[in-house]
């Protein structure tokens, strides 16, 4: 039985933006009382941390929409064996929560930025690309680093701005990671395969401008390929699950604003947490957790021997939590 080292904590499924490729107009939210409460989830990430767990990243929908975040920040990093708490945000309301998140003890930040064009930035998300920039600017004086920049390309609509998010990254001391767009919704997305850029084109496309690109390392890299830029002094990443598939060995799992256990983005294979959590004994949990991890190996097996396929993601991105 393998162990895990890293959960993703989704607070909410309701985001400020609407981003196209992860919340359609139909999607309806969960009811607040299906929703976990801070105390709950703490409880169960005390659980897991017999079981490797080691870092937790809280997500969203849009986390900051959801009141009091830092108390759950607060009560994480008061987990001996916890020792990295960090946050991805649309940054559109950072500016005014980055200090209360930093002063809970909040470790690092991943902000979602596609766009660099205000226009084209407000077309993807409805949202002001200003405000974003606010968020970085604020939350680098207080101290956070590195701060992730993660921009999903979508071949058509952005791919020809890699060489400025490269300048960006160096001119913000921002870490910038590209995503290839990945089919999560079903047909509630408008997915093709001609809309993914393979990351390998912008990466070529990058050293034709800066030269070799070097193999780096980074706090909390995941998923992602790290590098380098030496003329630049900056460091960017590629995450690549079309292209390039990480999925053999994963030890990520993922925990839904109403308390489900995502195995994996690429299935709809999930547990339910909630009963066990509310209302089980430390036991009945400690056994749950147990269950976990044998079914997330299977998952990984099968998903490796399907060639990687994407098999029935019915879930919008808002609601399995980044």
């Amino acid at each position: 039985m393998n162990e895990i080292s890293y959960l993703r904590v989704s607070v909410t499924d309701k985001c400020n933006l609407k981003c196209f490729y992860c919340r359609p107009d139909n999607s309806e939210f969960v009811p607040h009382e299906e929703i976990l409460r801070y105390e709950e989830i703490a409880r169960l990430v005390r659980a897991m941390t017999r079981y490797g767990l080691r870092k937790v990243r809280i997500t969203g929908g849009e986390p900051l929409v959801r009141p009091q975040l830092e108390e759950l920040v607060r009560m994480l990093k008061e987990i001996p064996q916890i020792n990295d708490v960090s946050l991805t945000t649309n940054a559109i309301t950072l500016a005014k929560h980055a200090e209360k998140l930093r002063e809970a003890g909040l470790d690092r930040l991943n902000i979602s930025i596609d766009s660099l064009k205000p226009d084209l930035f407000f077309q993807i998300t409805k949202g002001r690309l200003e405000d974003v920039l606010e968020g970085i600017r604020v939350s680098k004086k207080l101290g956070f680093d590195p701060i992730k920049v993660n921009a999903v390309i979508v071949k058509g609509l952005n791919e020809d701005e890699a060489l400025d998010f490269v300048e960006f990254g160096a001119e913000y001391g921002v870490e910038v990671r590209f995503i290839e767009m990945m089919p999560i919704g079903g047909e509630q997305i408008n997915w093709s395969e001609e809309k993914v850029k393979p990351l390998d084109e912008i990466k070529r496309k990058i050293e034709e401008e800066y030269g070799k690109l070097i193999p780096a390392i980074s706090i909390g890299s995941g998923a992602a390929r790290v590098y380098k830029i030496e003329k630049l002094g900056s460091k960017i990443g590629f995450i690549t699950p079309i292209s390039n598939p990480f999925c053999d060995g994963c030890s990520k799992l993922r925990l839904t604003a109403e308390g489900h256990i995502k195995l994996c983005l690429r299935t709809d294979e999930e547990l339910d947490a909630k009963p066990v959590i509310r209302y089980g004994s430390d036991e009945e949990l400690d056994s749950f957790i147990r269950k976990v991890l044998i079914e997330k190996e299977i998952s990984n097996q099968k998903i490796v021997k399907s060639g990687y396929a994407f098999s029935d993601c019915r879930r919008i991105m808002t609601s399995i939590g980044g």
